[in-house]
């Protein structure tokens, strides 16, 4: 429903180990992203390569409407359609739909690293282990995108919330019951904050995969510019509160739910 925490059917089931797993489902959702998808695919391929387990591709279709239906069916990808201007919701729904022991959440302009399903399933082996995240890498370097990984680094390093690309064992992601849909903005931090308190209610640990980098594209600072993150955690931030309270959602829709289309219609004129 939204505008709530999905509450999710969890069955009681006996835990096993992920040696024992038989399925990884990644939940890509997706708005417009023809320009990008096809990387992230590509990289999933070449990752699936490296475990023995079955891994399976959902991509959430968000208000498309060029080709990135097409590109992800090319890939062997399971599509689903939801038209939520809320991208909890979104991945709620590809979340809904997985059928893997193992999930892992992955935006659409990121590519993971060749080896992080390996890690993600040798992490789940520890009986310590509740999930985790992997740290964010940019595909342009500069000064200001330097400084801003540098700031995300050391977010992770005083809260222990790793974001990029969130993994679990699926009857965990439900067991948090998914993004919080109340959220039009940070999500990702609210679910590792959350996955991060069950697992210590089990005395388990929340990671971050140091070793498996998401690879995120640089499309933002392209378009806010290099030192835009610092812009937003200071000038945008009345604009920041006003979509975290749901007064407005105009930060929301700039940042996230019309980005691409935006661009797309810049590039156009750029022709």
């Amino acid at each position: 429903m939204p505008g709530a925490v999905v509450d999710f059917y969890v069955p009681l089931l006996v835990v096993i180990a992920m040696n024992d797993a038989k399925k990884i489902s990644i939940v890509i959702p997706a708005h417009n992203e023809e320009k990008y998808i096809e990387g992230c695919l590509s990289a999933i391929t070449i990752a699936s390569k490296n475990v023995h387990q079955t891994v399976e591709i959902i991509v959430v279709l968000n208000r498309c409407n060029d080709a990135t239906e097409q590109i992800a069916k090319s890939y062997g990808a399971f599509t689903v359609i939801d038209e939520s201007r809320c991208i909890a919701a979104v991945r709620n729904r590809g979340i809904a739909e997985a059928t893997g022991d193992i999930l892992v959440t992955c935006d659409a302009d990121s590519r993971l690293h060749p080896q992080s399903l390996v890690l993600v399933v040798d992490a789940l082996n520890k009986q310590d282990v509740i999930g985790g995240g992997m740290p964010i890498r940019y595909d342009r370097r500069s000064l200001g995108i330097a400084a801003s990984e540098l700031c995300l680094d050391f977010a992770v390093k005083l809260t222990g919330l790793s974001a990029g690309a969130f993994w679990s064992a699926t009857d965990t992601f439900r067991a948090v019951s998914g993004f919080d849909e109340n959220l039009l903005i940070v999500e990702d931090v609210d679910l590792a904050r959350r996955l991060k308190a069950y697992g210590k209610s089990q005395n388990k640990r929340y990671i971050c995969l140091n070793k498996a980098p998401l690879l995120t594209s640089a499309r933002k600072f392209d378009h806010f510019g290099d030192w835009s993150f610092f812009r937003m955690a200071t000038l945008d931030a009345p604009r920041i509160w006003r979509s975290l309270k749901r007064i407005d959602t105009d930060f929301a829709d700039e940042y996230f739910h019309d980005f691409n289309d935006k661009n797309k219609l810049n590039g156009r004129r750029n022709r």
